[in-house]
């Protein structure tokens, strides 16, 4: 179309075409349809029509539209809900177009990491010796509404627009999508969706990130620019930035096929009482909102699924039930924070549970994952009954070691948003003072619990993933029966993410009040008598992301984050992948 046609249609368009307001998420296809998960803007109602446009992408912000026809549906708002709630729908595998991704391979992230001088978060040097094939195909989603003088027109009549020839409806959908095609990709391609096929990659070593607590950006936070240029964004976002920059723009980020949110997605209590909603929708749907139409929006499509596992901030700092409290002890926003991280939830598909359930566990490139809640079943704590107290349901412990039996000999990762490893130094020193740490260390009897099923399943490699302490951080340890003899010692392996945000000192816990190396025994409930041996904590402080790499060479990790550049490379470990002897 030539420029004076395209001005005389756009000036007569009657439809908009808009992206969503969050990054559409994608399920496995059930009985032939793709479950969907996106939001639509609020500001401009319900649409009147879906559209779905055939597309490629090749990297980057590289996006090409497909010479094939485009499909129209009109949009059936649903029974419940409004505008911006989390919108569910599907569509049918044989609308998605056939041009599945052909691969993307490379090097261990590590061993890039490891010859860095400054630790930083850009791997783009690790391209040369990558071996890049990207060809995704998918389908656009984009919502269709009615221009304010087309609403005139039709007057308290919605839907009015059938009165158009077939011809002039296509002419107007056209001109709509030829509008906001000319827009740059990073305003509607968060609405791209890649083909079913697409992303199969049995093929590719397992890649990801664990990033958390991201304090919600404030008046003053606006970064214009962040999309093109991660360096423009201001504090709040720039991690989140960064994490975006390597995911779409570096070889080593496209290899990344998860992204694991170890809590505290959103604070619905960030001003600390001073000025947090009193209104359980501004308060935690209204962050959520905020959140997923962020920089999370606009990660790529090799990024094929996110998962959360909710934490304190979620409800309210620290929160454990209180004797005394309202509610029956759990407060007066525990349990609209709960339904509220279940209707949030990143998920496309149906998943068993709910708001009462909020653990899980799930397969992802041939490793297995066990997602904790390590914050919603705590009991009241007390003088008299710390020791006994319990931070997990027993039904939470007894599916957690079922699933360290069903994943035997595979790659075992489990997420908590509260630190397994290492304790507290005070905790270490005085066994009553776990009353005073909000870390699995605060109930011992579910921290022994949870090394005591490790040590019977045989799960040598296991990788404890948390993020709380707003500092990042590895360690090793081993579990041991005192008395020698079989079964052998386990070893386990315990990475904590820093805060992607996280601008007030006196929330980072310091390296100094961590207890490692240290040494502690206990009985598991065969009676036998263990004991756990934890390394030195290994520190990398700052803002930022980690990024963890498994293969059958073993698993390798590196951290992002914002700090001062060091002459030594940023910290990285490597450790077999799995060990199922014994």
């Amino acid at each position: 179309m030539n420029g004076a046609r395209r001005r005389t249609a756009v000036s007569g368009l009657l439809i908009g075409a808009e992206a969503p307001g969050h990054r559409v998420e994608r399920a496995a296809p059930v009985h032939g349809r793709v479950p969907l998960l996106t939001a639509l803007r609020p500001e401009r109602g319900w649409p009147h029509w879906l559209l779905w446009v055939p597309m490629r992408w090749r990297g980057g912000w590289d996006y090409e539209r497909l010479p094939l026809p485009w499909r129209l549906e009109a949009f059936v708002p649903p029974g419940v809900g409004r505008p911006g709630d989390p919108w569910r729908g599907a569509v049918a595998v044989e609308h998605f177009p056939t041009s599945p991704r052909r691969g993307v391979r490379g090097e261990a992230v590590a061993e890039v990491a490891s010859d860095r001088p400054d630790g930083g978060a850009d791997l783009e040097r690790a391209d040369d010796d990558t071996a890049i094939d990207l060809d995704l195909s998918g389908l656009l989603l984009l919502a269709l509404y009615l221009e304010p003088r087309a609403l005139a027109m039709e007057g308290a009549h919605r839907g009015v627009m059938h009165e158009l020839r077939e011809d002039e409806l296509q002419a107007q959908v056209e001109g709509a999508l030829e509008q906001l095609l000319e827009l740059p990709p990073h305003r509607w391609a968060h609405g791209f969706v890649p083909s079913p096929e697409a992303t199969a990659s049995d093929d590719v070593d397992l890649c990801f990130v664990l990033a958390a607590c991201q304090y919600p950006p404030g008046l003053l936070d606006v970064s214009p620019g962040w999309e093109l240029d991660a360096a423009q964004a201001g504090p709040a976002l720039a991690a989140l930035a960064r994490l975006h920059r390597f995911t779409r723009s570096t070889a080593r980020g496209r290899a990344c096929s998860l992204v694991l949110f170890a809590g505290d997605q959103i604070y619905a209590d960030a001003s600390g009482g001073l000025a947090d909603s009193r209104s359980g929708v501004e308060r935690y749907g209204r962050g959520y909102g905020e959140f997923k139409a962020g920089p999370v929006r606009l990660l790529p499509p090799t990024v094929a699924r996110l998962v959360h596992a909710p934490d304190d901030h979620e409800i309210v700092d620290n929160w454990e039930p209180a004797p005394g409290a309202s509610h029956a002890g759990k407060g007066p926003w525990f349990d609209v924070a709960r339904q509220a991280a279940w209707d949030h939830r990143w998920e496309a598909g149906a998943r068993v549970g709910g708001p009462e359930l909020m653990w899980h566990d799930f397969d992802w490139r041939g490793a297995a994952f066990f997602i904790a809640d390590a914050r919603g079943e705590r009991e009241a704590r007390r003088v008299a009954n710390w020791s006994t107290a319990r931070l997990w349901s027993t039904a939470q412990r007894d599916a957690f070691e079922d699933w360290l039996g069903r994943a035997q000999g595979r790659l075992r990762f489990m997420v908590s948003g509260s630190l397994p490893l290492p304790r507290r130094r005070t905790t270490a020193e005085h066994a009553a003072s776990c009353l005073r740490s909000d870390a699995w260390d605060g109930y011992p009897n579910s921290l022994h619990e949870l090394l005591a099923a490790a040590w019977r399943q045989r799960a040598s490699g296991l990788v404890f993933l948390s993020g709380d302490e707003h500092r990042s951080g590895w360690l090793s340890a081993q579990i041991e029966a005192i008395d020698g003899g079989d079964p052998a010692p386990v070893r386990i392996h315990s990475v904590h993410s820093s805060a992607l945000y996280a601008p007030w000192p006196f929330a980072v816990t310091a390296a100094e009040e961590l207890a490692a190396p240290d040494v502690f025994e206990f009985v598991e409930s065969g009676g036998r008598r263990l004991r756990c041996v934890v390394g030195a904590w290994q520190d990398h402080p700052g803002d930022g992301f980690a990024v963890l790499r498994a293969s059958p060479r073993g698993v390798e990790l590196w951290f992002d984050r914002a700090g001062p550049a060091r002459e030594a490379p940023d910290g990285w470990l490597s450790w077999p992948a799995c060990d199922t002897a014994g």
